[in-house]
Order: structure tokens, then C-alpha cells, then sequence
């Protein structure tokens, strides 16, 4: 049974190896790029310390230099949905055409193709997943001391989301393709449905996944505590007025004549850097616990309509 699920899934799996040797074909080029320039301008020593103007300098001058690859890298986020529904094809294709059947009268029992056929997807996804997260840790290397972890591409792909993110696009495509049995409109309205979830949990949940920091501080410089933090909010008073809040200045910028910076008490609330593991495991768990709910669907599903 083995040996014909992966027959079956050999022509979607090598596609998802393709998909990776793309990747790789611009990220190792562009990523040693990256960690000459990191390494040539000295930035090591420029992040572990509070940054003067030389430093800060060369970390604006690096910014912007490689700036338009990582936001192009950004969208390499939704990989993983692609590389997941495309893994969930060949059982969609089986209950399209009607392929189980032949597996049947060859003395397999209903219960263990299904489990030969979830089980090698989920395996395939789960090792796609693995390769991901090597691929952009590595690449994101230098923005991640730069930057922190918690930036918004540095988190998506150099943690264990990426396996709940493939695992899940995986299963939803498996649940509607167990329902409709049409594999073109199951697979792309679960990838539709994947970057939705994404959008939702990314700019909606995650911040509430663990629960955020509040400080106090004053003056215009940025407390150490801060550093490679992610800021939810920040509002500045001086004397009792507010002269910034939700992180820029009231009226989009400090009018002048505006009080003195360095006698502002700042207000912030925030996610600290050492919260970037409590938060990838909770989010990698709900995705993954999404993932087996959809998954034991799919199966139950598939088992009463093919009974």
C-alpha cells in the first residue's frame, strides 16, 4: 500500500521538490549576498550594542540595500499553502475518478488506504515544511540580528509555523476535496482559504496568542527592553497632553513648537523578543490543531460516502 500511495503521489511530491529548488536557486545566491555585506560592514558588533551614528549608518545603508529582497521574500510565506494543497491532489484525484476502487480489489481494506494515503501526505508536508525552515533561517539570517525575530517575515518563516501553516493548508484542501470530490475547486478554494486564515491570524490573533507587556518610560530615548521588540501601541504625553498616540504623532507628525521629547512619558505595549517562542509554539499548535480536526474529517467523511 505504501509503495502505491507514493506512486501516486510521486508527481505532486517532485513538483514540491521543484518548487524548493526554485527557492533555493534565488535564496542561496541573494542569502550569501546578504552575509557577505553583514559580515564586510562589521554589523555583528553594530547589533550587540546600542548603534551611534556610524552604526546606525551602516544598518540604514544595509536596509536599504537588500529592502526590495526581503519584502519580495515576504510573499515566499505562502509557499507553504501552496506546497500543502498540492500535496492533498492525489486523494482528491482518487475520489474524483473513482481510483480507490482499484486499490480495494486488490485486498486493501477501506480503513488502510485511507490511513496510507493521509498518513504520506502529512509526512510529505511535514519534511517540505523542515526544508522551509532551513532554507529561509539561513537566508534570514542577517535580518533576523538586525531586525529581531519578531519582525513580520522573520517570524512567518523561521519558526515551527511553517509546519502547522503547511499541515493546515494540507488538511483544508483534503476536507473540501473529501466533500466536493472536485479537485480544481477544492484546491483552489483552499488555498484562497489558507492566505485568509493567514491575514486573519497575522493582523488579528497573533498579538493575543500570548499576553503582551506593558512599560512605562520617559524621555525620546528607547529603553534596551524594547530592543527587537514588536510595539502594539505607543502613546507620548508631556505635562498630561498627548502628543503621539498609536505609535506615531497626533496629526501624522510633531508640529512644531511641540514640547520637548525628552520630558515625554511614553506609554507602550508590546510583544518582547522573548516572546517569540511561546507565541510560534501557541500559533503552530492552533494551526496544527485545525489541521488534525480537518484531517479526521476528511477521513470520516470519505469513509461514509465510499461506504
Amino acid at each position: 500500500m505504501t509503495w502505491v500511495s507514493w506512486r501516486l503521489q510521486r508527481t505532486e511530491t517532485l513538483i514540491a521538490v521543484g518548487i524548493l529548488a526554485l527557492l533555493a536557486a534565488f535564496l542561496v545566491p541573494t542569502g550569501i549576498q546578504m552575509a557577505n555585506a553583514y559580515h564586510q560592514d562589521g554589523l555583528a558588533a553594530c547589533v550587540s550594542a546600542p548603534p551611534g551614528p556610524i552604526c546606525g549608518q551602516k544598518l540604514g545603508d544595509f536596509r536599504q540595500r537588500f529592502q526590495s529582497l526581503i519584502d519580495l521574500a515576504n510573499w515566499f510565506t505562502l509557499v507553504p499553502g501552496l506546497i500543502g494543497v498540492l500535496l492533498a491532489a492525489p486523494f482528491i484525484f482518487d475520489l474524483e475518478h473513482g481510483t480507490y476502487r482499484l486499490a480495494w480489489t486488490q485486498s486493501i481494506t477501506r480503513g488502510r488506504w485511507l490511513i496510507g494515503k493521509l498518513t504520506l501526505a502529512v509526512a510529505t508536508a511535514v519534511v517540505a515544511a523542515g526544508a522551509l525552515i532551513l532554507l529561509f533561517s539561513w537566508w534570514r539570517a542577517p535580518s533576523v540580528h538586525i531586525d529581531g525575530r519578531l519582525d513580520g517575515g522573520n517570524y512567518d518563516s523561521t519558526g515551527t509555523v511553517v509546519i502547522g501553516y503547511t499541515l493546515f493548508a494540507l488538511a483544508l484542501a483534503l476536507a473540501l476535496g473529501a466533500v466536493w470530490r472536485r479537485a480544481a475547486v477544492s484546491l483552489t478554494v483552499a488555498f484562497v482559504g489558507y492566505f485568509a486564515a493567514r491575514i486573519f491570524v497575522d493582523f488579528s490573533l497573533r498579538d493575543h496568542l500570548v499576553a503582551p507587556l506593558k512599560a512605562t518610560y520617559k524621555g525620546a530615548q528607547q529603553p534596551s527592553f524594547l530592543s527587537n521588540a514588536h510595539i502594539m501601541s505607543m502613546n507620548a504625553t508631556v505635562h498630561g497632553h498627548q502628543i503621539m498616540s498609536g505609535g506615531g504623532f497626533l496629526g501624522g507628525q510633531m508640529k512644531v513648537g511641540a514640547p520637548d521629547m525628552s520630558n515625554a512619558v511614553f506609554h507602550v505595549v508590546y510583544q518582547p523578543a522573548s516572546h517569540f517562542w511561546p507565541l510560534q509554539l501557541t500559533e503552530t499548535g492552533l494551526f496544527v490543531g485545525l489541521a488534525a480536526i480537518l484531517i479526521l474529517f476528511a477521513a470520516w467523511w470519505t469513509r461514509r460516502r465510499t461506504s
